[in-house]
């Protein structure tokens, strides 16, 4: 079976492993009350609990007092889940968890797949699909960018605009409908113009909601930005100093580098993982370091952010028109590109003017590091600056709402015809609205939803 079955009642812990102070294990079903009275004492608390209500119970095991316990009881369905659900919060022994796990199973629950209480929440209503798998966003999140996406995703941010979509396409739909069940004729002709511009309107509303996920892209993910420059000009000492420890070896001989380095950063609460690059020297014959500055040319294609690094100590060269020109071939496009000119300590070779092109800073001293991090900071107001509102962060929602995009394209090739076809019109908004309302979960496949639970932790 490819999804839960939902008439059993299932138990896991549901806090992170390992030994702590405190621990939850969750039960959720039609017999989670009856399991969990099977070993919590007293059992008078299970007999008409209040809903939300703290209770200190006893757990024992083969009569010998195993914790003492803070429980919740959550009648039905008034809870996470939808169903009767208990929450034990017991100290957080690897063992006590262990033991407790395995009375709820000897008294009749089953084990919890991983994210089927989440699961649970979808089928009984609490959650549309679109918030149910924000959770996982929200349990992955990294930094403050990505935990409001997802927060905004869970309180419905993103299903209200589906939901607003969904309402104009069944406003267009019932216009074709009425007239098609209108045998006597008796309505108006339908006004094609303003069809037409309405149609056009709600592709474009789609498309502006799909244009979102190359934003929320960054959000959920972080910008990729690549250090790159010649060798020897500072790159990996850049990175220990955006760090603020030594990732990366560093020695006064060029090609130290010869693999690509990756670590991530919050920088003002949205996360960029920068990539440390192999310097680019064309002359090179070393296989070792001709493999480096491939992968130095594939991180420039990846990345959003490239930082150019030089030796402001030196004059440019033809070492820096070489970063030069494989940045120019290699970044996509709309990639911004910072100038960093390091070794600000030592007397500059550079003419003030190219300096002004860029920032200056020393990763010897420090000095310049902080405005580079604001410079970065700026960055995210560049890709994204609207990241309170709702915004697509999902592939699967971004190719639903492509997949409904074009469905109303196709009501264009049908409107150059000598008559309107209602029926086959009303079957392209029939499509559109069927890949709307797979972004809330409404017409999903089973194989679809065990794919999308299976990502997530279990006890969740």
């Amino acid at each position: 079976m490819l999804i839960p079955d939902t008439t059993q009642t299932v138990v896991a812990p549901a806090s992170a492993p390992g030994p702590g102070a405190i621990a939850v294990v969750r039960l959720s079903g039609p017999g989670a009350f009856s399991v969990a009275k099977a070993f919590l004492e007293p059992r008078k608390a299970f007999d008409d609990p209040k809903p939300r209500s703290a209770y200190l119970l006893r757990a024992h095991e083969d009569g010998r007092l195993l914790d003492r316990t803070i429980t919740l009881l959550y009648p039905s369905p008034k809870s996470y889940t939808g169903e009767q659900m208990v929450e034990i919060f017991c100290h957080g022994s690897p063992y006590i968890i262990s033991r407790i796990v395995n009375l709820a199973i000897k008294h009749g629950a089953v084990e919890a797949r991983p994210g089927e209480f989440t699961f649970r929440a979808f089928i009984n209503g609490k959650l549309d699909l679109a918030q149910a798998e924000a959770v996982n966003d929200l349990i992955l999140s990294e930094s403050a960018a990505a935990h409001r996406a997802a927060i905004t995703q869970i309180e419905g941010g993103v299903s209200k605009q589906i939901r607003k979509l969904r309402r104009r396409l069944i406003t267009l739909l019932s216009e074709l409908e009425v007239r098609l069940d209108d045998s006597y004729e008796e309505l108006p002709a339908l006004d094609l113009s303003s069809f037409r511009e309405k149609t056009l309107l709600l592709a474009r509303g789609i498309q502006v909601l799909a244009d979102s996920f190359e934003k929320g892209r960054y959000l959920k993910h972080g910008i990729r930005a690549a250090i790159a420059g010649a060798p020897n000009c500072g790159k990996s000492s850049l990175l220990n100093s955006l760090l603020g420890y030594k990732r990366a070896i560093v020695a006064p001989s060029a090609g130290t580098t010869r693999d690509t380095i990756e670590e991530k950063l919050d920088v003002s609460g949205l996360s960029v993982i920068f990539t440390d690059t192999a310097g680019i020297n064309r002359r090179t014959g070393n296989p070792v370091e001709k493999e480096g500055i491939k992968r130095t040319f594939k991180a420039l294609k990846t990345s959003d952010l490239i930082l150019w690094v030089q030796d402001a100590a030196k004059s440019a060269g033809a070492a820096d028109r070489r970063v030069q020109k494989a940045i120019a071939a290699n970044a996509q496009r709309g990639t911004a590109v910072l100038k960093v000119f390091n070794k600000s300590d030592l007397p500059p070779k550079r003419p003030p003017a190219e300096i002004a092109g860029g920032t200056s800073l020393s990763c010897k001293t420090g000095e310049g590091v902080e405005t580079l991090k604001k410079l970065l900071a700026g960055e995210r107001g560049r890709l994204f600056s609207a990241e309170a509102s709702a915004v697509i962060t999902s592939a699967r929602h971004f190719q639903a709402l492509l997949n409904a995009r074009k469905e109303l394209e196709k009501l264009k090739e049908l409107e150059s015809g000598k008559t309107f076809p209602f029926e086959l019109a009303a079957e392209h908004l029939k499509g559109a609205l069927g890949e709307l309302a797979v972004i809330l979960g409404e017409t999903t496949s089973e194989e679809l939803l065990a794919d999308i639970f299976k990502n997530f932790c279990v006890g969740k």
